[in-house]
């Protein structure tokens, strides 16, 4: 099975970054299944594979971000944690 999950890890990532990326996203989200998302970050995180490869980080990247840019979910992470430090005083 392990085999079989590897599989369709390689299937969802060929989709590119920001595809499968916003299918992980609507996948735990709406349906609070992670098992894509844990099949995917099973293949990233390999302990075999050195951690700072920047293939893997643009990866964790697109991931975090749940379909929108890197640089889009920064920026709304910024808007975020300045609305909420404002309310906060």
């Amino acid at each position: 099975m392990a085999s079989n999950s590897t599989f369709e890890a390689k299937v969802l990532m060929s989709k590119g970054k920001r595809a499968a990326a916003a299918y992980i996203h609507a996948d735990c989200s709406q349906r609070m299944n992670t098992k894509h998302l844990n099949e995917v970050l099973d293949n990233l995180l390999n302990p075999a594979k050195a951690i700072n490869e920047w293939e893997t980080i643009e990866w964790c990247k697109w991931l975090m971000a749940g379909g929108k840019t890197p640089d889009e979910f920064s920026s709304t992470g910024n808007v975020t944690f300045t609305l909420s430090m404002a309310l906060q005083i």
